[in-house]
């Protein structure tokens, strides 16, 4: 039974009849952590909107609601692809399907979110949601060998866990280390090249008769271009960056890296993928790939944030990866331009300790580039739900969760 609460901003200690909440952040929590039906909610907090607390509940429900029907579908297409391997093949299949499960599933929510935004209302986008977690499976495998990882989702990447199955070999030599670190990392490769075409399997099985079929599989392929055009941008930007010049033109390259791979990736791209698959005229699509850039753009900041500022318990990495892989970050641009500079780069590329991630910290403190990363964020979030509201085409109900959506996407701690 789903109990019915209203909801009370206050600093009060006690406030009879209401939950009480002294922020968003754990009205969030407990959001996640029970089902309930919000028939009121108030505030007396200047920090706290109404309306985006009870969007933010609006969009939580909705998003409980597809990530349990994806997790199902991914955890029986799972149990399906290993059931029909074997010998090496089966093995292979098993790698993929223990990186394949337990992920949010917030593109397969936009997913069905464009889908409904369309006037639609059944699970015809689920295989359509399905094949975007699995091509997101997919680049994170490839995504790993990039950045050496050894953890994703709390458990071993691909090539870490081939490098722990293939340690104690009967025949070695001096050679073995270099070959079984290559063989790991090759494997992760192909089992990543797999989920690709495992993905437009999905597809085509899925919608290869549906007259919106060639529009939808064009507008997927572009979006995976733009999203390794934007995995090859992160890789040239710090190498070059380390061993070579500053880019006089740094940040906007940044931001063309925001832009296609977390932007277009993450968040336009399923939920105009929705949009076509429902039928939604080429206007609107275009409409909503404008106003769910700045969304997309101001999500990677905030990524940025969470990468140095965040709990690793949260974040499901260390804190100090994207300083010792010499990310490209807002951050890092911003503390170029000043006086900040040379005190930065004793750090930047390099392991840290906890005292030196710290003085990091401080860095972007002081500098005024953490400053300048939380204003731009939360201009563009702010663009993002103005540009929503003054919709006149789209439901008040998927305007709800959308600005849920980005209310959710500003207070997120991983």
């Amino acid at each position: 039974m789903t109990d019915n609460v209203k909801v009370f901003f206050t600093n009060k200690g006690v406030c009879d009849d209401y939950v009480c909440f002294h922020k968003l952040e754990d009205f969030l929590l407990f959001l996640q952590n029970n089902n309930v039906k919000v028939i009121e909610v108030k505030s007396e907090i200047n920090e706290v909107n109404e309306k985006a607390a009870y969007a933010l509940y609006t969009f939580i429900n909705f998003y409980k609601e597809i990530k349990g029907k994806c997790n199902r579908y991914l955890a029986d297409y799972n149990e399906e692809l290993v059931s029909q391997q074997d010998g090496e093949f089966r093995g292979i299949a098993e790698q993929f399907v223990r990186m394949n499960k337990d992920g949010k599933c917030l593109r397969a929510m936009l997913v069905a979110l464009g889908y409904k935004s369309a006037g639609k209302d059944d699970e015809y986008y689920m295989s359509l949601s399905k094949a975007l977690e699995i091509f997101q499976t997919s680049i994170l495998i490839h995504d790993d060998i990039i950045d050496n990882a050894d953890m994703r989702r709390g458990q071993d990447t691909i090539p870490t866990s081939y490098k722990k199955t293939y340690d104690n070999p009967i025949n070695m030599n001096s050679s073995f280390d270099g070959k079984k670190n290559n063989f790991a990392d090759s494997m992760g490769i192909c089992i990543g090249d797999l989920g690709f075409y495992l993905a437009n399997g999905i597809l085509l099985d899925a919608y290869s008769d549906d007259k919106n079929f060639g529009k939808l599989f064009k507008y997927y392929n572009d979006v995976v271009i733009k999203t390794c055009k934007g995995e090859m941008l992160d890789v040239i930007l710090p190498f070059k960056e380390e061993f070579f010049e500053t880019d006089a033109d740094l940040e906007n390259k940044i931001m063309e890296i925001y832009r296609l791979k977390t932007a277009w990736y993450s968040v336009i791209g399923p939920y105009c993928l929705g949009m076509i698959l429902g039928g939604a005229s080429s206007d609107f699509i275009k409409e909503m790939e404008e106003i769910l850039l700045d969304a997309g753009v101001a999500f990677q900041i905030k990524d940025d944030l969470l990468g140095v500022y965040g709990d690793e318990k949260n974040i499901g990495k260390s804190t100090n990866s994207d300083i010792s892989e010499y990310k490209q970050t807002i951050l890092y641009s911003y503390v170029m331009n000043t006086e900040y500079k040379d005190e930065l780069l004793k750090y930047y590329g390099k392991t840290l300790q906890k005292e030196d991630l710290e003085i990091v910290k401080s860095i972007f403190d002081d500098s005024g580039a953490k400053g300048y990363a939380l204003e731009t964020m939360q201009e563009l979030f702010n663009n993002c739900v103005n540009k929503i509201d003054n919709l006149s085409w789209l439901g008040n109900e998927i305007k709800a969760v959308l600005e849920g959506f980005i209310v959710y996407l500003q207070i997120r701690t991983k």
